[in-house]
């Protein structure tokens, strides 16, 4: 199956690497599956395809995809690709430390990325953690038991950080936990413009809106949106 992957990969780049040195992958080189969202930083083109500088959770990288139209400043997706270290490109003159051979970059996501990167419960799982809730504020449980009477409202919720993807859709997406809530609803979804970081306790004060649909074949059975955040 490695063998498979790496003449795939291979074949994606045979082309666009033909003016590259000559470089043997090791087993270590082998195509990773994992979704990514990255903010395009900077971009060098080369012989039918690019070098990109990404960020991802505060995390800058170097990327190489197959040429596509991509400005700095915009997102891209991508899932399957391969680590290359020491990687020297004799177009550009320069080495890279490491860098990730992408497969599949592409400009949107597809539904079934979002609904993982969005996704509450099934995607984090529930943390051995106990957090009071602030005053005038609801635990997670109680807005979950509670969501139609609070559908629509501006409420107060205090949790830890557990999840954070920055700009997508032009918001950032917070997934905190407060110990409460069964097995299917102890995660709970924000939306803000504010930046946090997982591991972070936060209070956030948004609108609380219940079934939201953002189409793409996702939605949320419970999301608070536009929140501001205070950290602790």
């Amino acid at each position: 199956m490695k063998a498979l992957y790496l003449i795939l990969i291979s074949l994606i780049f045979a082309v666009a690497c033909t003016q590259e040195e000559s470089q043997e992958l090791s087993e270590m080189d082998v195509l990773e599956t994992e979704a990514h969202i990255a903010k395009v930083m900077e971009k060098i083109p080369s012989s039918g395809y690019l070098y990109l500088q990404v960020s991802e959770n505060k995390e800058t990288f170097w990327i190489a995809v197959p040429a596509m139209d991509v400005e700095v400043g915009e997102t891209i997706y991508f899932s399957k690709y391969m680590v290359m270290s020491d990687f020297k490109s004799d177009n550009i003159d320069r080495t890279f430390d490491e860098i990730l051979f992408v497969e599949d970059a592409r400009k949107s996501s597809t539904p079934d990325e979002m609904k993982r990167i969005h996704t509450g419960s099934a995607s984090v799982e529930k943390q051995d953690i106990k957090i009071q809730p602030v005053v005038n504020g609801q635990s997670i449980a109680e807005i979950y038991n509670d969501k139609s009477s609070l559908n629509g409202s501006v409420i107060l919720v205090r949790g830890k950080v557990v999840k954070f993807n920055k700009q997508i859709m032009k918001r950032n997406w917070i997934h905190i936990q407060d110990g409460s809530g069964d097995q299917d609803n102890y995660d709970l979804v924000i939306t803000t413009n504010d930046e946090v970081q997982v591991g972070d306790i936060i209070t956030a004060e948004g609108k609380l809106y219940v079934n939201k649909d953002f189409g793409a074949g996702y939605s949320f059975p419970v999301i608070i949106e536009e929140a501001k955040i205070e950290k602790e």
